[in-house]
């Protein structure tokens, strides 16, 4: 018996797949014992995966309402294709084990020999506490509530920080909320200690938040800050790394913009940035073979990092 609202729903669509005419309702003899729900529950489950995913729709047979599979669909593949869009997937789960997220490999079939993912959308090593913070967080973003955070390594909690949404970007999962100055700030749910009821009991209104909110849609990563005007760098890549920039290719920062093709085949390209360490690590990350251009501020931020990381090399 499947026990979790995911594995439900994993069995469901393999259901989906197994029948001949790929029609499934809520009284389905072997949806209602596999799953261990009642009718109405069922239909519920069957009403959410239709919402969510554009391959089922709803239809009548008679007066009774049914679900159609429309079209095959990989459900691993599809998952990955927009992050955007599978947030249920993510939120199921959280509420259960992280580790029942890999069955839906099993959904890959005829290029289950193409594909290898060698890693899941989670933190792997969450602990049970903090599986526990990702919770309280949810159920405080869900009702817009105030909550008090203690970070690892701090002392003080911060109090009355209005819970926004939680974000998962670069391989991590980061709470965006709103600090007592109004101040937009995204923190690693890795690296809280604690979370409790703030000492604002009730919860904030949407348009308190409103530009905050606004601006989510635009970060480029969790270095990106909030009420700093945007600056330009223009970039040069060369040698390798010079194909990997080229005009259509996939960008590494959503800022990122193709500009120019040098006669010596380098590539000049743009990011926007609110501060340096908002794309230093990537320029970093591929040295030697990108160099700043311009602002020479930039540029100058660059060179202290190089020198930096050269006098510590030496004194090993």
């Amino acid at each position: 018996m499947k026990e979790t609202k995911l594995q439900r729903t994993l069995f469901i669509l393999e259901e989906f797949h197994k029948r001949q005419d790929s029609i499934l309702d809520a009284y389905d003899t072997v949806l209602l014992e596999e799953c261990g729900l009642s009718t109405k529950q069922v239909g519920r489950l069957l009403d959410e995966i239709a919402n969510e995913l554009d391959s089922i729709e709803q239809i009548k047979i008679g007066r009774k309402k049914a679900y159609k599979l429309i079209k095959p669909m990989d459900l691993f593949i599809e998952t990955f294709k927009n992050a955007n869009d599978i947030s249920w997937l993510f939120n199921m789960a959280h509420e259960g084990d992280p580790e029942v997220f890999k069955e839906l490999e099993q959904f890959t079939k005829n290029t289950k020999h193409v594909f290898q993912f060698k890693n899941t959308p989670f933190e792997d090593t969450a602990t049970l506490e903090e599986k526990e913070i990702f919770k309280t967080l949810k159920r405080a973003v869900k009702n817009r509530e105030y909550a008090k955070i203690t970070f690892k390594g701090k002392e003080a909690p911060q109090d009355n920080l209005k819970c926004l949404k939680l974000i998962f970007m670069e391989g991590n999962w980061y709470l965006a909320y709103v600090d007592e100055e109004e101040q937009l700030r995204f923190g690693r749910i890795s690296f809280m200690e604690k979370v409790v009821y703030a000492t604002k009991k009730e919860s904030f209104q949407p348009v308190s938040v409103k530009k905050q909110t606004a601006f989510l849609k635009n970060i480029q990563n969790a270095m990106t800050l909030y009420g700093k005007p945007k600056q330009t760098a223009r970039l040069k890549a060369s040698g390798y790394a010079a194909k990997y920039f080229y005009e259509g290719m996939k960008p590494f920062l959503s800022s990122q913009k193709f500009e120019k093709i040098l006669d010596d085949g380098s590539v000049v390209f743009t990011v926007e940035y609110t501060q340096p360490v908002e794309i230093m690590p990537f320029i970093q990350s591929w040295l030697p073979n990108i160099t700043i251009i311009e602002p020479e501020e930039l540029r100058e931020v660059y060179r202290k990092k190089l020198q930096y990381a050269q006098e510590n090399h030496a004194s090993i």
